[in-house]
């Protein structure tokens, strides 16, 4: 598997959830922003809460965006997924149908996180049908201890129908249109995108459904990310509708990625750990900067 579909795994969300950008100034790209500080908890907290971020539990339906806006199905995925804090160590695990131990998926590293992947169908009926909703437990092992049975309920909302819609995005540059997907290496690209029906702020749920913007030069190089909850830094909820990629993050000659995931977040922590379930929309775009490549161009798609 190449550098760049590792990293594409979330594969945002849960993402969703990948490695953040440092060079990008995000405070500058968001409005409005959310932000986050770790939850205070009063029950006991296991080891393990020192070395993981978050887990992530969900479904996800993967689309690719045309040049003239069209957007076709790549595949729906049964994913999991443990973040570890910054400077933390994972060291492996399992996800298992709480209703079965036996039918369970292995925890292998990918980038900084720890990934579980279940099935990839373009039905979405199959992929509930192998990977039904309800419980599943986390058993893994960190630095600090082990959590022996973490679980997350997965649940489909009321008003998705199969899997979420996808989200057409808008590109933008000096206000205008993004043409044949080509950019100016030296102007904002500038992204908006409509809300996923029936998102909303959970009531039993810690955090709103969130947003992750992400983007990759043909590299695998990550250029721009929106940020993720409970790092204490800002990132998107489903009330934003916009992002921008600054032009110092573009290189001219280059080929980009750009990711738009939309996803529910019902969240339950256990023991100093928090869990988000999801259901995650996720739009893929390409996009080239015109211009010459200062130093090495674009290696050849395989």
């Amino acid at each position: 598997m190449s550098k760049l579909n590792i990293l594409l795994t979330l594969g945002a969300i849960v993402p969703v959830f990948l490695a953040s950008c440092d060079a990008v100034d995000r405070d500058q790209q968001v409005q409005p922003i959310a932000d986050i500080a770790p939850r205070q908890f009063t029950a006991t907290k296991s080891p393990v809460a020192e070395d993981v971020l978050f887990v992530v539990l969900g479904k996800m339906a993967l689309y690719d965006q045309g040049t003239t806006g069209e957007l076709a199905l790549r595949n729906h995925h049964f994913v999991a997924e443990i973040m570890p804090k910054a400077g933390r160590k994972i060291i492996g695990g399992t996800l298992s149908d709480a209703k079965d131990a036996s039918k369970n998926i292995s925890f292998n590293p990918e980038g900084i996180a720890f990934m579980a992947h279940g099935a990839r169908v373009s039905d979405p009926n199959e992929l509930h049908r192998l990977h039904p909703d309800g419980a599943y437990v986390f058993s893994y092992r960190t630095e600090s201890g082990r959590m022996d049975s973490q679980v997350l309920d997965l649940k489909k909302r009321e008003y998705i129908d199969g899997m979420p819609a996808p989200a057409k995005v808008s590109a933008k540059q000096n206000g205008l249109p993004v043409t044949d997907s080509m950019l100016d290496a030296n102007t904002d690209l500038e992204l908006s995108w409509e809300k996923m029906p029936g998102n909303m702020k959970a009531p039993d749920s810690e955090l709103a459904d969130l947003i992750f913007v992400l983007a990759f030069d043909c590299f695998g190089n990550n250029i721009a990310h929106s940020g993720r909850p409970y790092q204490g830094g800002s990132f998107l909820t489903y009330e934003n509708t916009r992002y921008v990629i600054p032009a110092a993050a573009l290189m001219p000659g280059l080929n980009y990625t750009v990711v738009v995931e939309q996803a529910t977040a019902d969240v339950t922590t256990t023991l100093g750990v928090p869990g988000i379930a999801t259901y995650a929309t996720l739009t893929f775009l390409k996009f080239a900067s015109s211009g010459t490549a200062q130093a090495d161009s674009c290696p050849a798609v395989r």
